[in-house]
């Protein structure tokens, strides 16, 4: 048998046959292929985790924007003053408007501007005046929730302050849905879209279904159909992590 080896000064063998140098090769390929696949097992792990992480950062997100919107849509700071009267509901929330759902337009009576900043205009007791502030939120095709923000004295009056803009990314769907309280009686009748209600000073609740992504490609590619509130959402082969959700928010201004 051939054999590589060397001698001591003692004249002993000392050196490694074919065979043996063989089979420590393939036992370290197979020690690396090992670490190879758990390397990619776990950088794939932590993939999985930092997407699920965004994923559920922009919900989050997205969900209190909406909802502090909702929440204050139609809001009169003087009830008893035909002046302040406003309905919540913007005539412009429309359904399917752009190629990822709805326009959602509220309105309401606040003493600061789209930036949060109090009103430089000042009553007779050197309090902020109360304006109208408007927001619109849909959904451009590059899968960004929008906001704009206009601020005025009067509906006629309003000045855009913050221009039609992508906030919360990776949003795939946006779909809108209106409780109609149709006979005044305090509860909601039907769930309708917009334009749909009996009229728009009757909707005294909103709901939201957004459909998620992650920004990473993930998984193999498959197809797949969502359903966001009353609209399924189809994904051919797409490789992406998806995360439907809805959520229900009362408008300030009908709140009993």
């Amino acid at each position: 048998m051939i054999s590589f080896r060397s001698l001591n000064h003692h004249g002993y063998g000392a050196g490694l046959t074919l065979v043996e140098l063989l089979v420590a090769l393939a036992l370290a390929a197979l020690l690396l292929t090992g670490m190879v696949q758990i390397t990619s097992a776990a950088s794939a792990s932590a993939q999985l985790q930092r997407n699920q992480a965004q994923v559920q950062e922009n919900v989050r997100l997205a969900n209190r924007a909406l909802s502090r919107a909702i929440h204050q849509a139609g809001y009169n700071p003087q009830p008893w003053n035909p002046a302040f009267s406003l309905v919540a509901l913007a005539e412009t929330s429309a359904d399917n408007v752009t190629p990822r759902g709805d326009r959602l337009v509220v309105r309401f009576w606040s003493d600061r501007n789209c930036f949060d900043n109090r009103n430089s205009e000042v009553d007779s007791a050197g309090n902020p005046r109360f304006f109208v502030r408007e927001s619109t939120f849909d959904v451009t095709a590059s899968r960004s929730l929008t906001h704009q923000c206009r601020y005025g004295p009067s509906l006629s009056e309003l000045t855009t302050q913050i221009r039609r803009q992508g906030f919360i990314n990776e949003i795939e769907a946006f779909h809108v849905l209106f409780g109609d309280d149709s006979d005044r009686s305090g509860g909601i009748d039907a769930w309708v879209k917009a334009g749909q209600w009996s009229h728009a000073s009757n909707v005294t609740g909103v709901r939201v279904g957004l459909l998620a992504s992650s920004e990473d490609p993930l998984l193999g590619p498959r197809d797949l159909a969502l359903d966001v509130l009353d609209a399924t959402v189809n994904k051919s082969a797409e490789r992406k992590l998806y995360r439907a959700f809805e959520f229900t928010a009362a408008i300030r201004g009908h709140t009993r």
